[in-house]
Order: structure tokens, then sequence, then C-alpha cells
């Protein structure tokens, strides 16, 4: 069978390239390939021409210039319906050619090698492929931009669908997104301060998204290069409805306070705790620590019994049938189960999916969490968008070191207080502010987010460490709320806030409560003040300046 059609084939990526050469001979194609790529096909006993027979010369500049030439210019980008076109191509001896197999030297590679050099970057960097690329699209040739196409592209040629509008777009597409990416790599790389951009490509599908008139939501990234390990590419969905934009965004968030979580104590106590975390609207509603993963679980479920429901967890170990068992009845009434959206650990077995199957829990693992430290913080850039462009800064990670010069310590602290602290400061560091976090015994028992006002956040973290509903009553003409709080349980506790207290009622407000310990960050005028009014009720207090460690967080 014959097709009197061109191939150029030029790849970098060698694997597989010799199958589809051969099945595209076997249609009766001609391929034109060029240097190592030509010397590869050729040594498999395909029939090869080198491109420098077409371009009338053999590779120049060190090869640097081999497919940069009008003859192959003009044979990607001839109108194949306009008769002057193929005429003038016929005139100089120029074939059609139909196909593209271009792949580009991985410069992200290049750029992240050790030891990389501007100047021998530069020397990497692909001219010649993205050219060919950009040309095949532009004249709505075949074009393949990468190794993972080769086996879909021949099996639609065999089967003589090579022409489909819709295959060739996306073929196109997809070529024009790789040149894209290449570019803005080699971009920001020979200028990054005043370059930025992201080019993602679709993962996956959300139902809708933040609310369900907000459609067409989907997850974007390109982790072509990407060797982290809690990408949210690397969390595989095991089982029960697919994730929802806000569960995706619940995800990414859980994994800032676990992994602040894993690395505070890994810098202070050089070893991580089982962690369980759950959130509501991506703050932490409940959070335990412990060195055994139950009790962890315990913990974060015996936080805030009511805002726990509906929300989604996160575990630093394997979800087995005690752990499903837990997160189900644990501090539930009789036989029924605890409603939750979703629960994330490092694996999980069939026991606990069957368990976690009767309520449609979606469960979706990664074993990276297995290996949580200080380096399992996220240390891409943080980006969000604003109308008309995008602001960017370095993602949140700092880690508050208890023994550094620049901590102030008032008050002597116990060991438990201390991780009680530094529990507190992952929780309410990775909190939208302002934030108050209140943490007793590795157990977060109020998390007061969000507020426009320290004492509001501290009032309302009191208040979430009771689970009764407060009591109304009126008096005087005038409604009030009553809450009654646990004093067994805030005696002793420790609490975190996100930023410097810019007047002494807000510590007032929590020493009469019963903690006993503060982390804070220090720079208001009122400093002074705070402290004394902390110890002359017997609360120590640990203070990082303001510039070096304040918490703030999702404004």
């Amino acid at each position: 069978m014959s097709s009197n059609k061109n191939a150029l084939l030029s790849v970098y990526d060698k694997a597989g390239i010799v199958e589809f050469a051969k099945g595209l001979d076997e249609l009766g194609w001609t391929i034109y390939a060029s240097g190592g790529t030509a010397k590869v096909i050729a040594g498999s006993g395909i029939n090869v021409i080198d491109i420098s027979e077409l371009v009338g010369g053999k590779a120049i500049l060190g090869h640097k210039v081999v497919t940069l030439s009008r003859e192959i210019a003009a044979a990607l980008l001839a109108d194949k319906d306009n008769p002057e076109d193929i005429k003038e191509l016929s005139d100089l001896n120029i074939p059609i050619i139909d196909l593209v197999c271009v792949d580009m030297y991985p410069l992200e590679e290049a750029i992240n090698k050790e030891g990389a050099t501007k100047k021998g970057v530069i020397e990497k960097t692909d001219i010649g492929g993205p050219t060919m690329l950009r040309a095949a699209a532009k004249g709505r040739r075949i074009v393949l931009s990468s190794a993972d196409q080769r086996i879909t592209v021949l099996t639609r040629i065999k089967k003589g669908e090579e022409n489909d509008e819709a295959f060739r777009d996306e073929l196109a597409a997809k070529a024009e997104y790789e040149v894209t990416r290449y570019v803005l790599s080699s971009a920001k790389y020979l200028n990054g301060q005043n370059i930025s951009g992201q080019i993602n490509s679709k993962l996956t599908n959300t139902k809708y998204g933040e609310n369900p008139w907000q459609a067409e939501a989907a997850l974007y990234a390109d982790n072509r290069i990407n060797t982290d390990s809690l990408s949210m590419d690397k969390f595989e969905h095991i089982q029960g409805m697919d994730r929802s934009f806000i569960n995706i965004t619940d995800i990414d968030r859980l994994l800032q306070t676990v992994t602040h979580i894993a690395a505070v104590f890994d810098q202070n106590f050089s070893s991580v705790p089982y962690i369980a975390v759950g959130v509501k609207h991506g703050n932490a509603c409940g959070a335990g620590v412990s060195d055994n993963l139950n009790e962890a679980v315990q913990k974060m479920l015996t936080g805030d019994t009511r805002a726990i429901f509906g929300g989604v967890v996160m575990i630093n170990g394997p979800i087995d049938k005690e752990i499903a068992e837990t997160l189900m009845h644990f501090a539930m009434d009789g036989d029924k189960a605890r409603l939750l959206d979703g629960v994330i650990g490092s694996s999980v077995s069939d026991e606990a999916l069957q368990l976690l199957s009767r309520n449609k829990l979606r469960v979706v693992v990664n074993p990276a969490l297995n290996n949580l430290s200080k380096l399992s913080l996220d240390s891409s850039r943080r980006i969000r968008p604003v109308r008309g462009g995008q602001l960017e800064q370095a993602n949140y990670n700092f880690i508050i070191d208890l023994g550094a010069e620049y901590m102030q310590a008032y008050g002597e602290l116990t060991d438990e207080q201390k991780k009680d602290l530094v529990l507190g400061w992952a929780i309410g560091s990775t909190s939208n502010s302002n934030t108050i976090s209140i943490v007793k015994n590795g157990m977060l028992i109020g998390n007061g987010v969000g507020q426009q006002d320290r004492v509001g956040a501290g009032q309302l973290a009191l208040t979430r460490s009771t689970n009764e509903f407060p009591e109304m009553y009126s008096e005087d003409g005038k409604l009030f709320l009553k809450v009654v709080l646990d004093k067994d349980k805030l005696n002793g506790a420790s609490a975190y806030s996100d930023s410097f207290f810019p007047f002494p009622d807000g510590p007032e407000l929590l020493a009469k409560a019963g903690i006993s310990a503060i982390l804070s960050s220090s720079g208001s005028v009122a400093d002074e003040q705070v402290i004394s009014t902390l110890t002359n009720s017997g609360v120590s207090v640990l203070l990082v300046p303001d510039k070096i460690g304040r918490g703030f967080y999702l404004h």
C-alpha cells in the first residue's frame, strides 16, 4: 500500500521512534529524519532519507543549524488546497511534508542540572524544534510534539482517521502548548525576576467550581519534571464520588497544615509524630498528634465535633480497619456513622474501604504522606489571581525554631507546652488570618479563624472550644448569647496568635480562660503591657519578631 506521503522525524526522546518509523514505512510513507534520529532508524533497517538531502547541505555551526531552512518551512507551510503552492513546490523539487514528529531538547532539565551555566543552557536551547512544530501546526499537518503520542497517532493513521479535523486541532494545540512552555522556561531563566506565568494542561475535571453555576472547573498542572511527591497529581482517588473543586482545595490546605506540623516537630524535636487534621472550608477544625496513629485520629475528631461534620481528613499514615472504625464511629452516639466528605492517607486496606464505602466517602491516597519532614514544605511560589493580573510571593515555608536567637521567652515552659505551642503555630499559620489557635495535650481544642480583630479571634477560639450550642436569652429588651466554657478543658492549654496583640485586652481574655502559655509575635507598641499582663497572670510567653515570623495566611 502506497500513501505517497512524507514524514519528518527529529527527536531527542528515541523511545518508540523505531516502531513509529516502521509503522509509517509499512504504510508506504517516505521518511525524512535528521542526524541522530536518522542513524537510529537506519540502524534498524528502515528506509530513511537524511534531511540534509532535502535542504541541500549538511548540518553547520556545530549542528546548531540543521532543520532551519527555506525548504523545510515551505514543505510545512504550503497550502495543500492551493494549486499555486503545490506547483511552486514541484518546480523547486520540494516535497509536501504531511507529518512532523519532533520533541525538543529538555531545557528544564538543563536549567535544573547541578552546575548549569547560562552559556551551557543557551547552548542547549532548541530553536529548530519549536520552529518546525509551529510551522506544522500552522500548516495543519499531523504534528507530534511528545513521545507519548506516537502509538495513538500511528493507530489513528492506520484506521484512516488522520484527516479528522478535531484530531489535528488537538495535536496542533498540544504542539503550541509545548513550544509555549519551552519558551516561557527560557524567558524565566534569563530574566526570572521580571517574567512570570504558568503553562498548564488539564489533569482532571471537577463537577463544577465552588458553586454549581461556576461550570467548567478543572485541575490544571504541568509536572513533567516536577519531583514533588506531594503534588496534586500524585494523590490517587481510590473510592467514592469524584473529587470536587472544593475537595481539591481542601487537600491543598490540608497539605499546608500537615506539612507545617511535620516540619516544626522535625525542626524542634527531631522527630515527626503521627498527625491527623480535619478541615472545613480549608481551616483546621480538628487536629491531633501522637506516637499512636489511632490516638491522633481520636484527638482530631474530639476537637470540634460539630465542625468536623462533612469535613475532610488527612493523616500521615495508612487507613486500616481500626482507623476507618475510628473515623466513622468514635465519639458518636449509638450506631450512627460520622458524615465525612473525604479521607486522605498514605494507603488504604480492603477492609477499610469496605467500611468507608457504606458512607460513600471519598478515599484518596499518597504514599509520600508516610515520610514527612521539614523538607516537605512546598517551595513553589504562591500565585493569586487579581483583576488584570496576578500577585506572586514566596510560599509559606517559614518554620519557627524555639531555640533560635530571635525568640524571646518569659516564664518557664514544659516540653509538653512547647509541643502544644508549635502545634498551635502550625495550625494557626495555615488558617485564614486573623487567627488564634488553642491547643492542649497535642489536640486542637479551638481555632478562631478569619477575624477582623484579635480579641474577636480569641473569643471565637474559646467559643469553638466548647461543643455546646450557645444559649440565647433576653434581658432589658436585648438579646444575648451565653457561652459556657469548659474550665477543665481550657486550664493549662496553650494558644498561638498569628500576629502581635495591639492591646492587652486579647491576652487578658485568654489568661482569664485558663491559658497557661502563649506564642505570638512581637512588634506592637503595647508589647511591654502585653508581656506584663500575661506574666502577672502566670502565663508563659514566647515571642518571635513580627518581621521574621508573622503567620498571616490567605488574605
